[in-house]
C-alpha cells in the first residue's frame, strides 16, 4: 500500500535516507526563504561592490526582483545597507529604487498562458530558459511595465536572478 506524503514528509524521508548513508544532505524549506538564502544576497551586492571596486562597467539604475516570501529583498536590503555602496553610487541610486514584482495572478508556480508564452520566446530568441517561479514571472512583469510606463524605465536595469534553470 502506497503511503500519503506531504512533500515535508517526504523531503524527511529522503533527508534521514541520505543521512543514514553517512551523506549530509541540507533541505531547502519550500519558497527557498531561509536566513542561509537571505545570506547569499547579501554575499551578492558584496560581489557586486567589489567588481564596481575593480572597475567592472556594471553600473545600474534600478534592480528589478521578484519576491515571493521576501527573503531576497530582505537580503539586497541588508547587503545595500551593510556595503559602502549603500544607494548612493556614482552613476546611480540603483538599490534605494528596487522594485518588488508581487505576483498577483495566478499565484506561486502557477502561470497565465502570456507568461508561458513570454518565457519560451525568451528561450527561443537568447537560449536563455527563464524559470517559471520566479525569473520568468519576474521579467514577464518588468515587459509589461515597460510596455505600459516606458517613462518611468531610463537607465540601466538589472532583472535580478533569483535562478535560471
Amino acid at each position: 500500500m502506497l503511503a500519503d506524503f506531504s512533500s515535508m514528509a517526504l523531503t524527511n524521508l529522503l533527508k534521514e535516507r541520505l543521512i543514514s548513508q553517512g551523506r549530509k544532505p541540507y533541505v531547502i524549506p519550500v519558497g527557498g526563504s531561509n536566513s542561509l538564502g537571505t545570506w547569499g544576497y547579501i554575499e551578492g551586492i558584496k560581489e557586486i561592490e567589489e567588481q564596481l571596486r575593480i572597475g567592472a562597467n556594471i553600473a545600474f539604475d534600478d534592480i528589478v526582483v521578484a519576491c515571493g516570501r521576501g527573503g531576497t529583498l530582505v537580503g539586497l536590503s541588508l547587503g545595500s545597507w551593510l556595503s559602502k555602496m549603500k544607494a548612493k553610487m556614482d552613476c546611480t541610486q540603483a538599490l534605494a529604487h528596487a522594485i518588488l514584482l508581487i505576483f498577483k495572478t495566478q499565484g506561486y508556480a502557477m502561470n497565465t498562458t502570456e507568461e508561458l508564452e513570454f518565457v519560451k520566446e525568451v528561450a527561443a530568441a537568447t537560449s536563455v530558459v527563464l524559470d517559471l517561479v520566479y525569473s520568468g514571472k519576474a521579467a514577464f512583469r518588468m515587459m509589461k511595465d515597460m510596455s505600459d510606463n516606458l517613462a518611468k524605465w531610463e537607465g540601466r536595469i538589472v532583472l535580478w536572478p533569483l535562478w535560471f534553470v
